[in-house]
């Protein structure tokens, strides 16, 4: 009989402890379902974030090869024997212009500085070498 009861004690020990580590588990248990429960959370929004960036990247990405693209044909057209022809149309227009000035400047130049030596006019040889030098303001 004390054999049985040391037992029982002994058994009614064990079941405190299991009790006691039971109930230790089952506030692990509560803890780590919410951990993992906030990981899972993150874990969704982490995706969706990663998701949005990569079709963000993507959309930039085909913007610059369209970009890439139309500078790629302007240049070719600017290159082209078309452009070029008009170009160098309009570049002569501009240096026949300017000839045309430059001449027409340097002969008022001229008939400026002989009437201001023939009259001793300080004032027109600066007129004459102000149209000469001054090619982009109005006389």
């Amino acid at each position: 009989i004390k054999n049985n009861e040391a037992m029982e004690e002994q058994k009614e020990d064990e079941l405190a402890n299991m009790d006691n580590t039971l109930a230790e588990a089952k506030e692990d248990l509560d803890k780590e379902q919410k951990v993992l429960e906030e990981d899972q959370t993150f874990l969704k929004n982490l995706n969706d974030l990663c998701a949005k960036g990569s079709s963000d990247f993507d959309e930039r990405k085909a913007a610059r090869l369209e970009e890439m693209k139309a500078v790629a044909e302007t240049i070719e057209i600017l290159q082209g024997d078309e452009a070029r022809d008009a170009m160098s149309g309009t570049f002569n227009f501009v240096q026949i212009s300017a000839g045309r000035q430059s001449s027409r400047r340097q002969r008022v130049a001229a008939l400026l500085r002989r009437a201001g030596l023939r009259t001793g006019s300080l004032d027109l040889s600066v007129l004459a070498s102000s149209v000469e030098l001054d090619a982009f303001t109005k006389v």
